[in-house]
């Protein structure tokens, strides 16, 4: 089931539900549904399990299973213990760690709403707070969540989408900061945004919530508990964002025409957003690096170049806040690096990101640019040492050079040719060839000129002389 629109009426009977039937296997099944287009139909990756148990030497805990029945049966065993507390899930399914550069779907958007922090909201029941925030989205012309969990303390909003690659991240990240500006008013945590983020489970206890309000569970919902209403994703980052694809579209439409009149006086559009483009420099760098260290770790001489460019990129696509934790996982995975190196060796990165953050800017070429480090996909290639052989054997697609980059774009416009339907050149030819000959041979009979055989022909006179040429050269001597 989809929603489309913002004008979804949130107020439609919700008072009737029985929102218990939303427990642990739904909650699963709804973050991490499997994949149709898969041939087994199971979704790839790993879900995520945490929890806090109080006493301990080292008191969170978090682990991973495979997403499907393996995360149903785990969740559901989880509330069977005796300590029910404190129990989190992964909202997003990872290759082996929770990481942002390890995600391998995203199917939700969401925000954390801590309203106990607010003066107006705190001490008020879930319900109540939750139907305030569907207004409030409402008034927002923001599509409303496909349900809302209380936490004990708080609220999670979460609009279920169609399975996402991690290609999807910038706009996806841009979706999440938009959600949490507009729910701002109700305690929205800007801390809790990035897509390595983990939720309380549904039907676990919150140890720091009052008495009665200790069971997470769902206070509303759009569709019904058992089936909440799931999104689509282009069509809701077009209701959240403040420009659409649509008006992107018309926007370049407008500057076609204004070339065409010759009154185009701006830069040409930008293949990459930066955002896109680290995103894909971070797919390629783990290409390159499960290329040449099929075990996983990288060999001493190659960590510190390969990790700082894999840092800069993930400060690009990571939200400030969690860029320290992300390139922490990432330097421990991939060279083994204990907590400590990792913020000495990467400390500027992860400085440069909060600067960036805070909106100051630095000088370069006199201009005020991102004070995060920037690299050209050249400079990255020369760096690694990534010579065309490997180019080609990894399967990357920016870390290239001018050679495979061409190839890649012929590759990438015959793909696209093919998609619309063109013909191959070597049927263009045959055809060509066809339509030259017989123009020669009417040529000769019936005497018609050049002008003549193209309009019979329904081609341009340009069209008609090269197709007569072709077949010339193709007449025996």
């Amino acid at each position: 089931m989809f929603a489309s629109t913002a004008n979804v009426v949130a107020a439609a009977c919700q008072n009737s539900f029985d929102y218990s039937v939303f427990g642990p296997r739904e909650h699963i099944e709804n973050l991490h549904p499997h994949n149709r287009r898969g041939t087994g139909g199971l979704r790839d990756g790993m879900v995520t399990f945490a929890q806090r148990v109080q006493g301990r030497e080292k008191p969170w805990q978090e682990w991973s299973v495979p997403a499907g029945s393996g995360a149903i049966t785990e969740a559901e065993r989880l509330l069977q213990q005796e300590n029910r507390a404190d129990i989190y899930v992964s909202q997003a399914a990872f290759q082996y760690r929770r990481s942002i550069s390890q995600i391998t779907a995203i199917g939700a958007c969401y925000t954390d709403l801590d309203y106990h922090n607010c003066v107006r909201w705190k001490g008020r029941r879930p319900a109540d707070v939750a139907s305030a925030v569907i207004g409030h989205l409402e008034d927002a012309m923001i599509p409303a969540p496909s349900y809302i969990l209380s936490t004990g303390r708080g609220l999670v909003c979460v609009w279920l989408t169609e399975l996402l690659p991690r290609v999807a991240l910038p706009r996806w990240n841009a979706v999440q900061k938009r959600l949490g500006e507009v729910l701002e008013p109700f305690g929205a945590d800007k801390r809790a945004l990035d897509a390595a983020r983990v939720f309380r489970l549904c039907g676990s206890e919150n140890s720091r919530a009052d008495w009665d309000r200790r069971t997470v569970g769902m206070v509303w919902c759009q569709g019904s508990p058992d089936a909440p209403a799931r999104h689509v994703f282009g069509t809701l980052a077009d209701e959240v964002l403040p420009v659409t694809h649509a008006e992107l579209i018309s926007l370049r439409s407008e500057r076609a025409k204004r070339k065409a009149e010759g009154n185009d006086k701006t830069a040409p559009v930008l293949r990459h957003t930066a955002e896109s483009y680290w995103e894909s420099v971070l797919t390629d760098l783990q290409r390159l690096r499960a290329h040449r260290c099929p075990e996983g770790a990288l060999p001493e001489g190659q960590r510190d170049a390969w990790l700082f460019v894999a840092g800069v990129a993930i400060s690009w696509i990571s939200p400030p806040d969690v860029l320290g934790r992300e390139i922490i996982t990432l330097a421990d995975e991939a060279a083994g690096w204990r907590d400590g190196e990792t913020r000495s060796r990467m400390s500027a990165i992860i400085k440069r990101a909060r600067q960036a953050a805070a909106g100051q800017k630095i000088t370069f070429g006199k201009r005020e640019v991102n004070c995060r480090y920037r690299m050209k996909a050249t400079t990255i290639v020369e760096w690694l040492g990534i010579d065309p052989a490997e180019q080609r054997a990894a399967g990357l697609r920016v870390l290239v050079d001018q050679d495979r980059k061409r190839q890649l774009n012929t590759e990438r416009t015959k793909e696209s040719r093919h998609r619309r339907g063109a013909k191959d050149r070597t049927e263009q030819q045959a055809e060509r060839l066809s339509m030259g000959g017989m123009a020669l041979y009417l040529q000769a009979t019936k005497g018609l000129k050049r002008d003549e055989l193209a309009e019979r022909f329904g081609v341009s006179t340009g069209q008609m002389s090269k197709a007569m040429r072709e077949a010339r050269r193709g007449m025996p001597a």
